[in-house]
């Protein structure tokens, strides 16, 4: 038998091991349940400051170009 035909033989097999036991095993496990309200509070929070802390950043660039500009104009005026 070659090589890639044991290899795919192999292969199949343990497909069929995994989802065997995928499907027996799988029945008695728990169901996944949502997040608790805390969780998505805290989740929320940390969000909503992220946010925040964007803004503040994206003032701080706004406010550091009128600086800029206003720089620019002081220099073209001295001259």
């Amino acid at each position: 038998m070659s090589t890639w035909r044991l290899g795919s033989l192999l292969f199949l097999l343990g497909l069929g091991i995994g989802l065997g036991l995928g499907y027996t095993i799988g029945s008695g496990l728990p169901i996944a349940s949502a997040q608790g309200d805390e969780t998505v509070r805290l989740l929320r929070s940390i969000d909503e400051r992220l946010r925040q802390i964007s803004r503040n950043v994206e003032n701080l660039d706004r406010n550091i170009d009128r600086v800029r500009d206003w720089d620019a104009i002081r220099v073209r005026v001295r001259q």
